[in-house]
């Protein structure tokens, strides 16, 4: 609702205290003090060109900060607020008041905009303390916000510092504040803030000189953590009407960065090489540093040299899946990488891609007539074989113009390279070794050998002549073989390092001489002398075949012995039976002279009275029987019928048992046939069993009529 327009007076306008006219539709409440100049006050008066005006529901913005961004004397102000409600699509004004003066400087309409450019210009001086304040207008409503008394030279806020440089080392975080100095290179008052991830911040001041050549800060850290931090400053005033808090302005914070460990290994890095048409294509790969040092991105720089007749050409970049192609020459490629992270740079690493393996001739001569853009690389070889560190180069010259040039020695084998390049694609158009001019090999094989020699053949080798003897290209070995003034040769090619020699005489001396031969000629030769063997002597292969018989026949006796033993080991011990050391008396060695011999009456049966059935034996018989140690036993019919009755049941007669085993049962295996009274040792026989020794003594009794 908008009241009457009323003339209000007054000497300070504050924010806690204000005077407020109460307006209804017909009085005027009496003054009373408005608890807030916010949205509490529904109706508040506002200052407006000496006049209080009442308004309802109106919201405020924030008081303008104006500055300038250095310490310059020419620099113009900026001037920026917040708005609370921006759905309310407010309009602006702003206000700066001279204090002293007591009348406005500007009053500017911003529109919509929360800023205002203000040009020195259109101010006038800014010595003077002025007051400033917004007028935040929707539809009819209208508020001011709160007022801000500076002087706006003392009112400086540098941009949010950048951090972009840093190394660590250890426990020792050093910024560099360098490349990021203020606009007006003065210096500052710098505020820094760190924090292990998700934890409490931090905070410490310093402060950088003027006229420095580099600003340095040095944080203490501890070591093997990864921490995050935040830069902000403010300019350094020294005009005495600066130094207070209204006028310390601080930059915004800048961009939160994280704080890697430094880069401790070097990349390894592998490749797989391709060839194709003269060149190769090659994929670099390697492995990122671990996670810890991975915070924040790792940029990785290559230094690519694969053109001799260029500087190195240099390859920086970030590649997240950490390979790199590129397509180099036949000749030898170097690459060399580093990793960078935020705080520092990982240990240089130097591969080597060599050149592909060097042709011991040249199958064809280069052309001459190429009209593409062409490298020519040549060098020297290291005992013939290696390449140098350091070659010759040139972009300008073929090979016929170095081939007989004073630059190439003489008798020394050189190796060269012809490179082509179309469209930033490398590619060798030709690689040969050659000599300036060549000469005979300066000595002869090595290390000559015989083998396999027989009766009438044998084998000759040998080690081929070292390149930087050879001062030439080898085109063939000679080998002469002399017998008593006879001398044949023989010729090999120079890759060949075995002859066989034939049609030899049995026992015969010879003697063989090798050489090396180049374009020049034949070198000196190295003279080896050998015997055959005797036509009555064995052959090598006869000799193998007997070496191969003893062997065996050795190993036969060695794994015999060893059974024997394993099987003695494994198996257990069979025990001796073990015989008490009793005298024993044979009846012939007993005297018999005073012994008389007691007759007993003995029945005999035939086989026919053991059909009959059995009756019980006198007690007279069984007695004497017994008195000897003898039991007579019976044998149960077998179940079979057919058969009938049994023959007598394994008794033996004329047995002498052992007096210390009466009553023992004794039963003998075999039936005795008695046929006759009169009877006569024939066999003995010894039983050992279960630690029982029985001797059994059988009689041939001749066959007589049996009594009755």
């Amino acid at each position: 609702m908008l009241g009457r327009m009323l003339p209000f007076t007054f000497d300070s306008w504050r924010k806690d205290s204000l005077k407020v006219l109460m307006v209804s539709k017909s009085n005027i409440l009496p003054n009373i003090f408005c608890a807030s100049w916010k949205k509490q006050s529904h109706k508040c008066l506002e200052h407006h060109e000496g006049w209080m005006r009442v308004t309802t529901g109106c919201v405020s913005t924030t008081s303008p900060q104006c500055y300038k961004n250095s310490t310059g004397k020419e620099e113009d102000f900026n001037c920026t607020w917040v708005e609370s409600n921006p759905e309310q699509n407010p309009t602006y004004t702003l206000h700066i008041w001279d204090s002293e003066r007591k009348s406005f400087i500007m009053r500017m309409n911003t529109g919509r905009r929360a800023q205002k450019y203000l040009l020195l210009e259109e101010l006038g001086t800014t010595s003077r303390k002025m007051e400033i304040w917004v007028q935040r207008q929707v539809g009819n409503l209208t508020c001011n916000s709160d007022k801000t008394s500076v002087i706006l030279e003392c009112l400086v806020k540098y941009s949010a510092p950048q951090i972009t440089n840093m190394k660590r080392s250890a426990k020792k975080l050093t910024l560099n504040l360098t490349l990021d100095k203020p606009k007006d290179n003065k210096s500052a008052i710098y505020e820094i803030r760190w924090r292990e991830r998700d934890s409490e911040w931090q905070t410490k001041t310093f402060q950088t000189e003027d006229n420095t050549i580099q600003d340095l800060y040095t944080l203490l850290l501890q070591n093997q953590v990864v921490y995050q931090i935040q830069l902000r400053r403010q300019a350094r005033l020294l005009l005495h009407p600066c130094n207070d808090s209204i006028h310390a302005l601080w930059s915004d914070w800048s961009p939160m960065v994280d704080v890697p460990l430094e880069i401790s290994l070097k990349p390894v890095i592998r490749w797989v090489e391709k060839q194709r048409n003269g060149s190769r294509d090659v994929n670099l790969t390697w492995d990122a540093p671990p996670a810890e040092e991975s915070v924040g991105g790792v940029m990785y720089k290559l230094n690519l040299s694969v053109w001799p007749c260029e500087k190195p050409k240099t390859f920086k970049t970030i590649i997240v899946n950490r390979t790199f192609q590129t397509s180099i020459t036949m000749s030898e490629a170097r690459v060399s990488i580093i990793a960078i992270n935020k705080v520092g740079n990982s240990p240089l690493h130097q591969i080597i891609i060599p050149a592909v393996k060097h042709l011991n001739y040249c199958p064809n001569p280069p052309r001459t007539n190429i009209a593409k853009r062409t490298c020519l690389e040549w060098y020297k070889l290291e005992d013939g074989e290696t390449r140098p560190t350091t070659v010759q180069s040139s972009s300008h010259k073929l090979f016929k113009d170095i081939e007989n040039s004073t630059e190439v020695e003489k008798f020394v084998r050189h190796y060269y390279f012809l490179h082509t390049m179309t469209k930033k694609h490398h590619q060798t158009h030709a690689m040969c070794p050659f000599y300036s001019e060549e000469g005979v090999p300066t000595k002869g094989p090595e290390k000559v050998s015989f083998s396999d020699v027989t009766h009438k053949s044998a084998v000759v080798r040998w080690l081929s002549i070292p390149v930087v003897a050879q001062r030439g290209f080898l085109q063939q070995y000679v080998i002469w073989i002399s017998e008593q003034g006879n001398t044949t040769h023989h010729q090999v090619l120079a890759n060949e390092t075995s002859f066989l020699i034939k049609n030899l005489l049995p026992g015969t001396s010879y003697t063989v001489s090798i050489a090396g031969r180049t374009k020049a000629g034949a070198g000196p030769n190295s003279t080896v002398n050998f015997e055959t063997q005797s036509s009555k002597a064995l052959s090598w292969q006869d000799q193998t075949i007997l070496s191969v018989c003893v062997v065996a026949l050795l190993c036969t006796i060695i794994c015999s012995i060893a059974a024997r033993r394993f099987r003695s080991k494994l198996l257990p011990v069979v025990p001796s039976p073990v015989i008490p050391a009793t005298e024993f008396s044979s009846p012939h060695d007993q005297d018999l002279s005073n012994v008389t011999e007691e007759v007993h009456d003995v029945i005999l049966l035939q086989v026919q009275d053991l059909i009959k059935p059995r009756q019980k034996m006198p007690t007279e018989q069984s007695t004497l029987l017994q008195e000897f140690g003898l039991v007579v036993f019976e044998e149960e019919e077998e179940e079979d019928e057919e058969e009938g009755v049994s023959d007598l049941g394994s008794i033996k007669s004329c047995c002498y048992p052992n007096p210390s085993y009466r009553g023992q049962m004794l039963q003998l295996p075999e039936p005795i046939h008695i046929t006759d009274n009169t009877y006569k040792y024939n066999d003995t026989e010894s039983t050992y069993r279960t630690g029982l020794f029985f001797e059994t003594r059988v009689l041939e009794c001749d066959q007589t009529s049996p009594k009755s």
